[in-house]
């Protein structure tokens, strides 16, 4: 079982979700867990525990999400087992606690969403400089600014904390037509791509085979994204 995890305090929510559909529809096993502050997938999925618990595993469009977890132990718990049945997993956190106890620093690949919005890059800092050692990262700008000064500055902050940056860089353009299909997605609890803009579904295709690390070929996941 495979494990990525995503830090920032960007909304991440929505993209993870279109990661997992074509992964999932490439016949892989994944599972989202929303160790966020805001827990923003918890209020699009329905609440399957028998005792209404703030921590449950419920299916959104063939998706399983966890929400209201401290770590992968609670998880496996609530499913009875000492190994979970996924192929891969997504930890999205946004702050120091989960970062910790997801052990997301460990992990191969770890993602670092920012719109370039300084208290998300602020957070990010505070965050990195709490795990006090050298990690790999792959960015993921989630901005239509293409600014190099903004680039510089980031970049200037992620070393200062001793990140490691790696050569990926993904870029979503985040226009309003792309804001507007996520928007209608999330209205009729579909996902769909053919609203969205050329430029978005090549960066999904590319964080998704980053994501993947070779369990779906980047040849498969476009061909999936074009059905979707």
């Amino acid at each position: 079982m495979k494990q990525v995890g995503f830090i920032g305090s960007y909304d991440k929510k929505d993209i993870l979700l279109y990661i997992s559909k074509v992964l999932t529809n490439c016949g892989i096993k994944v599972l989202i867990v929303d160790a966020t502050i805001a827990q923003r997938m918890r209020y699009i999925i329905q609440n399957t525990s028998s005792n209404n618990s703030m921590t449950f595993v419920s299916e959104y469009l063939g998706i399983d999400i966890a929400v209201g977890f401290m770590n992968l132990g609670q998880v496996a718990a609530y499913f009875k087992t000492n190994s979970l049945p996924y192929d891969l997993v997504l930890v999205d956190s946004d702050n120091i606690q989960t970062v910790a106890s997801f052990m997301i620093p460990a992990m191969k690949n770890i993602f670092l969403f920012t719109s370039y919005d300084q208290a998300e890059i602020n957070k990010i800092v505070e965050t990195l400089k709490y795990i006090n050692k050298p990690i790999n990262v792959t960015e993921v700008i989630m901005s239509a600014d293409l600014s190099s000064s903004q680039e510089k500055a980031l970049l200037h902050k992620l070393k200062e904390t001793g990140a490691i940056v790696e050569k990926h860089k993904v870029q979503f353009a985040d226009t309003n037509i792309d804001r507007k299909a996520i928007l209608q997605n999330q209205l009729v609890r579909e996902i769909r791509m053919k609203n969205h803009t050329s430029t978005f579904k090549d960066s999904l295709e590319y964080v998704t085979s980053l994501v993947s690390d070779e369990l779906v070929q980047q040849s498969e996941i476009k061909k999936e994204i074009k059905k979707i």
